[in-house]
């Protein structure tokens, strides 16, 4: 009997001992966690507690220069006028007016020949036959030739020169184009080079023309896209819907939405007129540049058509930090030197955000993160994977395995300072949703391809993570570049292979798919988050130095004579 009570006192003995040691493994566990996730809290502090800015001088740079942009804003017209357009009725119109032309200089700092911009004044245009004719003032004899060519941004544009008016009276004028015409070539189908290439050069090109230089005024111009781009590129007409009026909406929502920025009056193409003659008013030639060199370096400058005009280095900085702005502003988002509202309290109690940072000996809290729902609201900040999921075409793998690790390594998911994005993000067609993404992303990792020209939108300062393809480093010279003129950080991870010698100059399948050491790029984005405040008020305040210098002003000169048409 008494060897029965002893058996079972020392069972339970034994069992509270092993509860007691259980517990206090956990406690001993948790507390080694607290600690070395307070001393990552430590190490993402700033311990001179001076805000999110640390300069209150840059501070005040950012407020004055919010407070200018503000009161220099343009605003759009919400109602669309129809007013560009003078119908001429049973050829009733008998003025027949002399054509004319002026040119100005290049603002191109590193172009020491050429003419920038033309304005042709009273040209006529046949779509019967696709001709358009220069009415020449004998009296004042202008062009020798019977045929003139001009340069636009896609490359040569041919004029029919004419000195008798009964060859004028012959076309039939059926309406007149009261509006400044620009005459374009179509939006780039690829997003990247559209979006960075083809509407960048576009946005200096007519704020420079009508003297604003920070901003397009929509309201008093007209995109006009000539018959070369779709002859020779028919694919462009797969983009575009014929309206019952004639005139041409995009099919993409993205280039729809930035189109109307450009000009409140619809898309005109040479077959808006059906077989009649029309004569513009005022004829915008922009010019004819050297490829896009101070971007791209030498991949692009002899296959692709689109051409670029390009600045002297600072000034092509500068022109395109004024272009990501006037985007946002048309989008009615923030500016990038804006900060948010937590990151305003920060400043103005002048102390750090913190984070938790886990490496894997942490326990993170899994229930702060609600179901891996995505966002809806775009507060904060965020580590952002973009991927083209299911493609196979430059695309990451294993990306869910890396936002798991990156959910893992920075835990508190509820942070109102910065979180991982819970899933693979691929930006979508809604331009306003894509920049108001980019513009809340501090790390974004993705592959080389169109989505990361959405660095455009990014804080200067902000990370972008470049992976390429095996043997394809040197993909990223463009990225790189583009992250200089956006005045982001810049990494770059490529996988080797130990078994089969590749070499970092070969990329024999740029479009590959990529397998990530996710291990590498955890430790790697850790690092960069850990000091990227140490970077933040260098890039910021080299890109407000950027607008705030008087030496790369816009070329005051080829506006001088366009007052009227504007």
């Amino acid at each position: 009997m008494c060897a029965h009570i002893r058996r079972k006192t020392l069972f339970v003995v034994g069992c509270v001992t092993i509860s007691l040691l259980f517990i206090l493994l956990n406690i001993i566990d948790y507390t080694r966690y607290s600690i070395w996730t307070q001393r990552q809290l430590i190490s993402c502090n700033n311990t001179d507690s001076s805000g999110w800015i640390t300069s209150s001088s840059l501070y005040n740079e950012m407020r004055t220069y919010i407070r200018l942009t503000r009161n220099t804003r343009h605003e759009q017209k919400k109602t669309l006028k129809l007013d560009y357009i003078q119908l001429i009725t049973r050829n009733t119109w008998k003025e027949y007016p002399f054509s004319s032309k002026k040119c100005w200089n290049t603002s191109n700092q590193e172009l020491s020949t050429g003419i920038e911009y033309c304005l042709l004044k009273n040209i006529y245009y046949n779509s019967g036959n696709d001709q358009y004719y220069f009415y020449q003032n004998i009296s004042d004899i202008q062009i020798t030739t019977n045929t003139k060519e001009f340069y636009v941004s896609y490359g040569k544009f041919q004029i029919n020169v004419v000195n008798d008016v009964r060859e004028i009276q012959q076309l039939m004028i059926s309406a007149v184009l009261t509006r400044p015409i620009v005459v374009s070539g179509p939006i780039d189908p690829n997003y990247a080079h559209a979006l960075l290439e083809t509407l960048g050069p576009r946005f200096w090109t007519i704020s420079e023309l009508q003297s604003h230089g920070w901003f397009v005024d929509p309201t008093k111009i007209q995109i006009y896209y000539t018959s070369h781009m779709f002859a020779n590129h028919k694919r462009n007409w797969e983009l575009y819907t014929r309206q019952t009026d004639g005139t041409y909406r995009d099919t993409r929502n993205w280039t729809a939405t930035i189109q109307s920025m450009f000009s409140d009056y619809p898309l005109l193409t040479y077959k808006s007129f059906d077989g009649k003659t029309v004569m513009f008013k005022y004829l915008l030639m922009t010019g004819n540049q050297d490829s896009r060199t101070p971007a791209w370096d030498y991949y692009y400058t002899i296959s692709r058509s689109f051409r670029s005009h390009p600045f002297h280095t600072r000034q092509y900085r500068r022109a395109y930090l004024a272009y990501s702005e006037w985007l946002l502003k048309n989008l009615d988002l923030p500016s990038k030197f804006q900060m948010t509202s937590i990151q305003e309290q920060l400043q103005q109690k002048r102390t750090s955000e913190s984070f938790p940072i886990c490496d894997p000996i942490c326990k993170p809290d899994w229930n702060n993160l609600s179901q891996r729902q995505t966002e809806q609201e775009f507060t904060g900040e965020w580590i952002v994977v973009v991927n083209r999921a299911g493609t196979g075409r430059r695309e990451i793998t294993n990306a869910d395995e890396l936002v798991d690790a990156l959910l893992k390594t920075f835990p508190d998911h509820t942070n109102p300072y910065l979180r991982v994005w819970p899933k693979q993000l691929n930006f979508a067609d809604d331009l306003y949703q894509t920049a108001r993404m980019a513009r809340s992303i501090r790390l974004l990792i993705g592959v080389h391809g169109a989505g990361l020209a959405n660095t455009i939108f990014m804080r200067p300062g902000a990370i972008l993570y470049e992976i390429n393809p095996m043997g394809c480093r040197k993909l990223s010279f463009n990225f790189h570049r583009w992250a200089t003129i956006f005045n982001l950080q810049h990494a770059l991870w490529s996988p080797s292979q130990k078994d089969v010698f590749i070499s970092d100059d070969t990329c024999n399948n740029r479009n590959a798919a990529t397998t990530l050491v996710t291990s590498e790029i955890v430790k790697e984005v850790v690092n960069l988050i850990e000091n990227e405040k140490e970077y933040r008020n260098g890039y910021l305040k080299r890109a407000l130095t950027l607008f705030n210098d008087s030496l790369l002003n816009d070329y005051p000169h080829p506006q001088l004579g366009l007052e009227e048409i504007f």
